[in-house]
């Protein structure tokens, strides 16, 4: 796969796979945690107004996945500034600051 590459070439597409396995977390994981706040909130309120014990048992059940979700897409977005960073550098010279802010 790499035979006719480079060391620089080698190392770019090595960067790029990298990248896009990070983003294609990162694009699964906050917007599956995005629907699932709608849907806790949902559950929440059928349990406010009906007092039925299903309702808190799923949003207690969900609840739980929604961390884990909402965890890894902290997560995966982190390590994604930290690979724009470090393999786009020359990119973030004129927004260096903005790009950094999103990190925080």
């Amino acid at each position: 796969m790499f035979a006719g590459l480079d060391p620089h070439g080698t190392a770019l597409v090595l960067a790029r796979m990298q990248f896009a396995f990070t983003v294609s977390f990162h694009f699964i994981f906050p917007a599956f945690s995005i629907g699932l706040a709608s849907y806790l909130a949902v559950l929440e309120a059928l349990w406010l107004k009906t007092g039925k014990a299903l309702y808190l048992d799923l949003f207690r059940y969900w609840l739980k996945i929604f961390s884990v979700a909402f965890a890894m897409g902290v997560v995966s977005g982190l390590v994604m500034s930290y690979q724009f960073g470090t393999n786009w550098s020359i990119f973030g010279q004129g927004r260096g600051r903005d790009r950094a802010a999103d990190g925080l």
